[in-house]
C-alpha cells in the first residue's frame, strides 16, 4: 500500500469540487484544501488503502484543512488491517517511517462528524468547535440518538489538531451529536495537538480505539454523550494531559443526565516522573458527568488516578453519591501521587472514603498489571498486552450490557495473545510495538513469577536471582522508565532447574530508576524495579 500511495496521482479536494468527487480510490492521494463539507444528502465513499492529506496553510483562505460530515450526510470509510485508510498531513511521506514523529502535531485539522443526536446544551443545537460560527453547516444536535452518520473502520488519523486561535483547536476525531447507528470500530488518532477523540452529546459507540501522544486529552466527552466504549487504548507523553476528561450537560437544567459505559480500557500516562504534574491524571470527571467503568487498566501517570469535581451543589461528586458513577474491577499502578487509594483519588472536598470504599468493595486493586513493555519511543519496546497477574483474567460481566460489548475474561484493552493495533496504526508503522509477552497463561518456567535484585539500591554490582521449575533459555534486559532498552547483559542463555543467579556490573548506568526484565523466547515472564544510587 505504501509504495502505491507514494506513486499515486494527487487529487486536490476543496469545498467547491467535492460534489463531483464523492468516491475516493486508493489509486489516488487526496489533498484536503480548507474546510471540506460532504454535501448534505450525499455519502462520501473512501476505499480501503486510501491516503488523505490535509494542507497546512489552505489556499482557500480557511484557517485549517478539515473534512466535515454535516447533519444529513454520511461517510463510508471502511479500511482493513492490511489496507487502512489514513488521514495525515501533506508533509507526511507514508512510504518513509518516522519522517514525521510523535512531536509533529497540529499540521492540519482533523475529521469532524456532526449528527442529529441529543445534545446537552440549552436549545439542543450548537456550532462545533474548530469551525467558524458563521458556517451554518457546522451545527450539530437534534432529537435522534439513533441517527446514522456512516462507518469508520480501520481508519488512522495522524498529526492533526491545527490551532485556529487560543484555546480553539480541532480534535483528531470530533463526534458531535452522532447517533448510535453510526459504526466506529478500529480507529486511531496519533500525535494530535488537541484532544484525540472528543464526543459532544449523541449516542455513538466506539470499539477498538487507539489514541497516542496527543497534546491535550485522549478521550474527552461533553454535553451528555450517551454511548458505549470497549477496548480503548491511550498512550501519553509529557505533552499530554488527561487520558479521560469527562463532562456532563451544559444545559441550565443539566439534562439529559446519562452514564456512559466503558469497559476494557488500557490508559498509560506520560510517566510517573513526567513534569506534567498539574494535569496528567488518568481521569477527571466534572460538571455533572458520570461513567460506569469496568475491567480496565490505568498505569504510569504523573498525578492521580481519579479526580471527581465537587465545585457546585450539583456536580459529579453528587453523581457518585447517587450511584451513577461506578468503577468495577479495575487495576491501578504506578502513579506520581502515591501508591494508596487515599493518595490516588480525590472528590474535591467530598468524602474521599466513599470513593475509596467503592473501589475496594467492587474489585479494584493497586497492583502491577504486568504489561509486556511500555515505551514512548519507536524502539520496539511497547507491548500493552498483559503477561500474567491481576489483569490477565477475572473480568466481570457488565450488568444489562447491550450486544455492543464482547464478553472477555481479561482486564484492559488487550489479552496476552492478540495485539489488534498491529499493522494498521501509526504506532505499528513507526516501530513502537514488539512481541514481548508470552502466549502462555502462566510463566511456567518460574516457580514464583518473580526475580530478586540485591543489593537494591545498588552502586556498581548486583546479583539477579530467580527460581526455575523447568530448564529455560532466558534473556535479561535493563530498561529505563520510558521503556527504552539501556543494555542487555544476558541474551538467550540456557539455565537449569532450581535457584539461578547472575552477577551484573552496572557501574556505567546513571543514577535513577530502571526496570529489569526477564524473558524467555515467548516474551516477558517477570520484571522488577531497580534503583541505581
Amino acid at each position: 500500500m505504501f509504495l502505491s500511495s507514494f506513486l499515486s496521482a494527487q487529487v486536490t479536494i476543496t469545498d467547491s469540487n467535492i460534489s463531483s468527487n464523492l468516491n475516493w480510490s486508493a489509486d489516488n492521494v487526496y489533498i484536503l484544501d480548507g474546510y471540506v463539507f460532504v454535501p448534505v444528502g450525499q455519502t462520501l465513499n473512501i476505499e480501503a488503502g486510501t491516503v488523505i492529506k490535509g494542507v497546512s496553510t489552505p489556499n482557500m483562505g480557511d484557517a485549517a484543512s478539515a473534512l466535515i460530515v454535516p447533519i444529513g450526510s454520511k461517510i463510508d470509510a471502511t479500511g482493513t488491517p492490511e489496507a487502512p485508510i489514513i488521514f495525515t498531513s501533506e508533509f507526511d511521506d507514508i512510504s518513509v517511517d518516522n519522517d514525521l514523529t510523535k512531536d509533529d502535531k497540529g499540521l492540519w485539522g482533523g475529521l469532524i462528524i456532526l449528527g442529529d443526536g441529543i445534545v446537552g446544551v440549552d436549545g439542543g443545537v450548537q456550532n462545533v468547535e474548530g469551525i467558524p460560527s458563521t458556517e451554518g453547516r457546522a451545527s450539530y444536535g437534534g432529537f435522534d440518538n439513533e441517527d446514522d452518520s456512516g462507518t469508520l473502520q480501520y481508519v488512522s488519523i495522524r498529526h492533526g489538531g491545527a490551532k485556529l486561535e487560543a484555546n480553539n483547536e480541532i480534535n483528531g476525531l470530533t463526534l458531535a451529536g452522532v447517533g448510535s447507528q453510526t459504526t466506529i470500530n478500529y480507529i486511531e488518532v496519533f500525535a494530535n495537538l488537541d484532544d484525540g477523540i472528543e464526543f459532544f452529546g449523541g449516542a455513538v459507540s466506539v470499539k477498538h480505539a487507539v489514541v497516542s501522544f496527543c497534546g491535550d486529552d485522549s478521550f474527552d466527552y461533553d454535553q451528555s454523550w450517551d454511548g458505549n466504549g470497549q477496548f480503548w487504548f491511550s498512550l501519553q507523553d509529557e505533552e499530554s494531559n488527561r487520558a479521560g476528561e469527562w463532562d456532563g450537560s451544559e444545559a441550565a437544567d443539566l439534562s439529559p443526565q446519562v452514564s456512559p459505559i466503558i469497559s476494557n480500557a488500557t490508559f498509560i500516562g506520560g510517566g510517573d516522573t513526567s513534569d506534567n504534574e498539574d494535569n496528567n491524571d488518568a481521569m477527571r470527571i466534572r460538571d455533572d458527568a458520570a461513567v460506569k467503568l469496568y475491567n480496565s487498566v490505568f498505569s504510569g501517570f504523573a498525578r492521580r488516578a481519579i479526580v471527581i469535581d465537587n465545585d457546585a451543589a450539583q456536580d459529579s461528586y453528587q453523581r457518585l453519591v447517587d450511584g451513577d458513577i461506578e468503577f468495577i474491577n479495575n487495576v491501578f499502578f504506578d502513579f506520581g501521587a502515591g501508591d494508596t487509594f487515599a493518595e490516588l483519588v480525590t472528590t474535591d472536598g467530598g468524602d474521599d472514603n466513599l470513593l475509596i470504599n467503592h473501589l475496594i468493595d467492587n474489585g479494584s486493586v493497586i497492583a502491577d498489571p504486568n504489561m509486556g513493555g511500555v515505551s514512548r519511543l519507536p524502539d520496539g519496546g511497547l507491548d500493552p498486552r498483559v503477561a500474567f497477574g491481576p489483569a490477565f483474567s477475572g473480568a466481570v460481566t457488565i450488568p444489562n450490557a447491550t450486544s455492543f460489548f464482547d464478553v472477555v475474561n481479561y482486564k484492559g484493552a488487550f489479552d496476552n495473545e492478540n495485539n489488534w493495533a498491529l499493522s494498521w496504526t501509526a504506532l505499528s508503522d513507526n516501530g513502537y510495538f514488539a512481541d514481548l509477552v508470552s502466549s502462555t497463561s502462566e510463566p511456567l518456567s518460574l516457580v514464583d513469577q518473580s526475580i530478586n535484585l540485591y543489593p537494591n539500591p545498588v552502586t556498581d554490582d548486583m546479583t539477579i536471582s530467580f527460581d526455575l521449575q523447568s530448564s529455560s533459555s532466558l534473556t535479561i534486559q535493563v530498561r529505563d522508565l520510558t521503556g527504552r532498552v539501556i543494555f542487555t547483559p544476558v541474551v538467550d542463555l540456557q539455565y537449569g532447574i532450581g535457584r539461578q543467579t547472575e552477577n551484573i556490573n552496572i557501574a556505567n548506568l546513571q543514577s535513577g530508576t530502571y526496570i529489569v526484565l526477564l524473558s524467555d523466547r515467548q516474551g516477558v515472564i517477570a520484571k522488577s524495579t531497580l534503583i541505581k544510587g
